[in-house]
């Protein structure tokens, strides 16, 4: 082949491949074509079945939420009913004490109550005895405020913040008065030593408190004074003051509070306010989002319509340009023509998508707002709660005394303001640096150092603290001190920390006498490895059963309470004397609360822990749900639900009501469009989502049941009383099994 055959067979390769790259380009912008054609034709499609969906949503989730409705107005009223028969109750007692539930009274003993001029011991004991139980009935308004409206809530918190810190003035006063009469007040020991130990409901109060001497002449050589031990049994505590405290003259209070009344006044301790959106019915979020999604999709399409009539315009400005001028090949111009044949418009998503998207958004912005910045040395109470009460270690200036003189007069010096004078005593003890990288110390060197350490923690106050048995420590706890100036929980003062995992026991120093508490982690019992939710075999009430980190807690509802039934793989006797006995949902949690065996997470819990959140209307819908079809089905975890999503439940489960013949467990995934059982099990290898064959659509799982369920299955759902229903919804709402497992 000579060269000019090649250079013609060149030609003839390239026009051939140039031949066929027109035709791969005419199909791709023919196939773009048909593509747009196929999308427009799925969007239509999908709308259309959107509507669908929803004018059956409109005839049977509607109803069903009417029906939850109905249910959750019916415990309202009963327990209103119930609150009227008390406050019936208590007026007919006429024993002087106020309602708590009328704010009038209760405003009124606390005007009483600032105004009086007695103030002893047994005043003390009396308001101890009268508040306590106002401030529990309290604390239950104020946990179901939504039963009540925005203002009366308001007025409970307000009553019950102003008994709290009432209270609170009442101890520092009667402490003060206390110390104002040491030989009326205290029991003397001898000449030097008075002390005086008293239980009140709810508080132990101590004093010890070293007489002032007259002032003896100095000796040639003093002898070093020795550091004071001093113990109070009734608080399982000991206290060892360092020798930089004269103890010649120290007055030391030692006071147990089994309410805390310190906590609640930190920035760290409220909970930011809750979207209101997020307890709205599934059928008015569907109602909502769905007019949300034909909006944006109408506002894509007028999108997309003008886009292509801008392009359409371009277009033929471009064939006119490269028509006018035939003998000039206008490359810019057909290149442009087309890129414009296959250009899309950007931007345009599924609006479904979009929106799901921006509800995760605002819920990353609510738990920003939920987790508060702290200080060096600050605990944040939304993720640590103290618990064991609160021991307060004082060190204080014992106030002047009254000189009794002739005709039964005394006469007292009054040093202004009269209240509790602290003595000085603050050491910052700052623990030394290791050393650098590479540089090895002499045994000298180190012992040097050990010996340093030693004569600095001489300067500190060492406390032993035998931890209540009424808590469960799955955990050591942290010690943390009350600093009043920020009103917050610190560890800064802290040093020196051992914990007797065997004994139960904590012993510490610290340079500062404040008042001392034991921070445990809210959630330590969090993620959940499994729960389960069955029909009683026993009797007419609902198992539900709860795996967490540590323990396993079982609960059975009954009526209108729930019984604590078991919990296993507890460290210590806590919460023994609750088992088998009736309370309400929510005392129920402020019982295990209180006892460090929290597995009811507030709504903030995702930004301490992790978990699988999900949307909260389809949350709430599904848990009622659950409580309704309790008595016919049983319920269990998958291992599944984690990775599904915040639109979708996944969990296991079967029919209950004959226990003879029990189907297998399906798995079946609540959306917050549908319910449908799945092909795939707990035990396979992968997770599908495809729904099994012939399955017809299902708003939710009730609706579910309603169709797809057994006669039996149907029935013992229609016998169900409200009672059981709203304490196992009531139950599952504070646990929220479906978020964190």
């Amino acid at each position: 082949m000579n060269k000019k055959e090649r250079d013609q067979w060149m030609e003839q390769q390239i026009e051939e491949w140039r031949q066929q790259k027109e035709i791969e380009k005419a199909a791709y912008i023919a196939g773009a074509k048909e593509r747009r054609k196929e999308e427009a034709r799925q969007r239509a499609e999908q709308l259309a079945n959107d509507n669908a969906e929803q004018e059956i949503r409109k005839d049977i989730l509607q109803k069903t939420c009417n029906l939850f409705h109905s249910f959750e107005k019916e415990k309202i009223l009963y327990a209103n009913n119930k609150q009227m028969k008390e406050e019936w109750q208590q007026y007919l007692r006429c024993d002087g004490l106020p309602d708590p539930r009328v704010v009038t009274q209760a405003a009124t003993y606390l005007h009483v109550w600032r105004e009086q001029q007695q103030w002893g011991g047994e005043e003390l004991a009396r308001r101890c005895e009268e508040t306590l139980p106002m401030l529990e009935m309290l604390e239950t308004f104020v946990a179901n405020a939504r039963h009540y409206s925005p203002q009366q809530a308001e007025n409970y918190n307000e009553i019950r913040l102003a008994l709290r810190e009432q209270l609170h003035h009442t101890i520092q006063h009667v402490s003060y008065m206390l110390l104002r009469d040491l030989e009326t007040n205290l029991t003397a020991h001898s000449i030097k030593l008075a002390t005086y130990e008293k239980e009140f409901k709810g508080l132990q109060l101590n004093f010890w408190v070293a007489i002032r001497m007259p002032t003896r002449k100095p000796k040639p050589v003093e002898t070093e004074p020795e550091p004071i031990e001093l113990s109070f049994p009734s608080m399982k505590v000991t206290v060892t003051l360092p020798k930089v405290v004269d103890a010649s003259c120290a007055c030391v209070r030692a006071a147990k509070y089994m309410l805390d009344l310190l906590s609640e006044s930190s920035r760290t301790y409220r909970l930011a306010e809750e979207p209101e959106d997020w307890y709205e019915d599934l059928y008015s979020f569907n109602v909502r989002e769905h007019e949300a999604v034909t909006a944006l999709s109408s506002e894509q399409e007028a999108t997309r319509k003008d886009f292509f009539k801008a392009v359409k315009a371009r277009v033929k400005e471009l064939e006119g340009i490269i028509k006018a001028n035939i003998y000039v090949r206008n490359k810019a111009a057909e290149e442009e023509l087309e890129e414009l044949s296959l250009k899309e418009p950007q931007g345009l998503g599924d609006p479904r998508a979009f929106i799901v998207q921006q509800n995760e958004l605002e819920f990353a912005d609510y738990l920003k707002r939920c987790n508060y910045r702290t200080r060096r040395g600050e605990i944040n109470l939304r993720k640590y709660r103290i618990c064991g009460g609160i021991i307060q270690i004082d060190l204080l200036e014992t106030p002047p005394q009254p000189k009794r003189m002739r005709d039964d007069i005394d006469i007292t010096t009054l040093p202004l303001p009269k209240r509790l004078q602290p003595m000085s005593y603050q050491v910052q003890y700052r623990a030394p640096s290791p050393p650098p990288p590479g540089v090895t110390r002499t045994p000298e060197e180190i012992e040097a150092e050990m010996r340093k350490i030693e004569a600095e923690y001489e300067k500190l106050a060492l406390v032993h603290i035998d931890l209540p048995q009424d808590v469960m420590w799955l955990e050591p706890p942290v010690v943390v001190q009350w600093q009043e100036s920020r009103r917050l929980w610190t560890t800064n003062y802290v040093n020196d920390f051992k914990y007797n995992e065997d004994k139960l026991t904590v012993q510490f120093r610290t340079g500062i006498l404040w008042p001392i508490g034991l921070a445990t982690l809210r959630y330590s019992n969090l993620p959940y490895q499994g729960w389960d939710i069955k029909p009683d075999p026993n009797g007419s009430g609902v198992i539900v059963l709860v795996t967490g980190v540590s323990v396993t807690i079982s609960w059975l509802c009954v009526g209108n309470y729930v019984k604590l039934r078991s919990i296993t793989n507890a460290t210590t006797p806590a919460l023994k004397e609750h088992l088998n006995k009736k309370y309400t949902v929510k005392k129920m949690v402020q019982i295990m609360r209180l006892a460090a065996c929290d597995v009811f997470p507030g709504s903030d819990a995702h930004a301490h822990v992790e978990g699988a959140r999900k949307q909260p209307a389809l949350e709430r819908h599904t848990y009622h749900a659950m409580a309704f079809l309790s008595r016919a089905y049983n319920f269990q975890w998958s291992r599944w639900n984690v990775g599904a999503g915040s639109r979708n439940i996944v969990m296991q489960i079967r029919e209950a009501v004959d226990k003879k013949r029990q189907g297998k467990f399906q798995l079946i995934n609540v959306s917050t469009q549908r319910a449908t059982l799945l092909k795939c099990t707990e035990v396979s290898t992968e997770y599908s989502a495809e729904p099994i064959l012939g399955m017809q659509f299902h708003p939710d799982l009730f609706t579910f049941n309603m169709s797809y369920g057994s006669s039996d299955a149907r029935r013992h759902t229609y016998n169900m009383k409200y009672k059981l229903v709203e304490t196992v919804f009531e139950l599952l709402q504070e646990v929220k099994l479906c978020s964190f497992s």
